[in-house]
């Protein structure tokens, strides 16, 4: 079979489009595979209407799949139509999309390999093409999946959250769909402001309705777009940042105990602080004998931590009637024991109270957010950070955004 006939089935190529030429270049390691359209009419890109061929454009060349390990190239002079309706317009060729370089093939091949090795610059020198390549093959794909997004979706739980990327105080709001586990957006900053433009960006009018809760912290200004952007929205407290918060009023309570308490006591409480901090049912046997030392001295840190453990069991409450008893008992006890960093964080609590019942309601949490943020700081900490905000944007989406890449 001679090496026309046999790139002409390798690419598919079909009347009215002909493989002319193979021109091989063992020098530069490439094989250029020259194709024409041999007809004198063409389809209108826009109305697919039968037009003359106006004139070609100049020759180019789309990257294609390696062979025999050298780089191959597909060169053509596209013809140009004349429409009368649409005027003169480039026609589509089969290998490839609009504005792309690449065959469909050879994107998709990228695209399977940046989802397995998650680095740009070690997929490049594979594909043997350069970064910035690479990386506009990545922003391609997710405009196409985002493109493809179907707004008749129902979103009914979301969570939103900050990560923050950059040194100093540089944050990024994460709009997440709890039910599908995907990201559905993200925007610099983590004002109101920033999360209103999130929410509206993201979700269409009736996509906004349906939103039966939001997952967060209490940050006021993510409560606060809440409130004004998704009105018929329940506001659910995250229940890993609740008792995030209890772990650290335990803490202070530990750091403030070692400066008071005798030497003997000191020498048994320090060093506990992650046993303090770790769900009981993970402790070690050396750990518990530990803590067991600990309570045995009764100190003020054993009875932060009772109160922490405690709130625990709010989350398996079956009646938003159990969660109040349950509520108001816990905040009574938690005073009582007159420590300043629990009561704190219990006068907190009670500020946000109708967000904290409504877990009970929604059972809903912002593990899937959580979940996200550790693979989004694997995507920063491989990259070796992201300058621009733009680049992280469009590899959390290609790598998180649950899109449909392929072109």
């Amino acid at each position: 079979m001679k090496s026309k006939e046999l790139y002409q089935q390798i690419l598919g190529i079909e009347y009215p489009w002909e493989v002319t030429g193979v021109e091989l270049s063992l020098e530069d390691e490439e094989v250029l595979v020259r194709v024409e359209y041999v007809s004198n009419t063409a389809k209108c890109p826009e109305c697919g209407r039968e037009c003359s061929i106006y004139d070609h454009r100049r020759e180019r060349r789309w990257r294609h799949l390696d062979t025999c390990q050298l780089k191959t190239f597909i060169v053509c002079s596209v013809p140009r139509i004349n429409c009368t309706k649409h005027g003169v317009l480039s026609i589509e060729v089969p290998w490839s999309e609009s504005h792309s370089r690449f065959t469909v093939l050879f994107e998709r091949l990228a695209i399977d390999m940046l989802l397995i090795f998650k680095k740009q610059k070690r997929v490049g020198e594979l594909l043997r093409i350069s970064f910035d390549q690479i990386h506009r093959i990545m922003k391609r794909a997710v405009e196409r999946g985002l493109s493809r997004r179907d707004l008749s979706d129902d979103i009914r739980y979301i969570g939103i959250d900050e990560k923050s990327y950059r040194c100093g105080h540089s944050y990024i709001t994460v709009l997440t769909d709890i039910d599908k586990k995907r990201v559905l957006g993200l925007i610099e900053g983590r004002q109101k402001s920033s999360a209103l433009s999130l929410i509206r960006d993201t979700l269409d009018a009736r996509q906004r309705e349906g939103v039966k809760a939001v997952c967060m912290d209490m940050w006021r200004p993510y409560i606060n777009a809440t409130r004004e952007c998704l009105k018929s929205a329940d506001i659910v407290h995250d229940r890993f940042h609740l008792m995030k918060y209890l772990n650290n009023a335990v803490d202070s309570v530990r750091r403030e105990e070692m400066r008071v308490i005798s030497i003997k006591e000191r020498k048994i409480l320090k060093g506990s602080r992650y046993i303090f901090l770790k769900n009981q049912e993970k402790w070690t046997d050396k750990q518990r004998t530990r803590f067991q030392q600990i309570r045995d001295i009764n100190l003020k840190t054993s009875q932060a931590w009772l109160v922490k453990e405690n709130f625990r069991e709010y989350f398996n409450s079956q009646s938003i009637n159990d969660a109040k008893f349950f509520f108001t008992e816990w905040v009574h006890n938690a005073k009582e024991t007159g420590l300043r960093p629990i009561i704190e964080i219990v006068n907190l609590f009670i500020k946000h109270t109708s967000g904290i019942i409504n877990y009970v309601i929604h059972k809903i949490t912002n593990s899937i957010s959580e979940t996200m943020n550790s693979i989004i700081q694997e995507i920063i900490f491989t990259a070796r950070g992201f300058k621009r905000y733009e680049s992280l944007k469009t590899a959390i989406l290609f790598f998180l955004g649950g899109l449909s890449l392929y072109p």
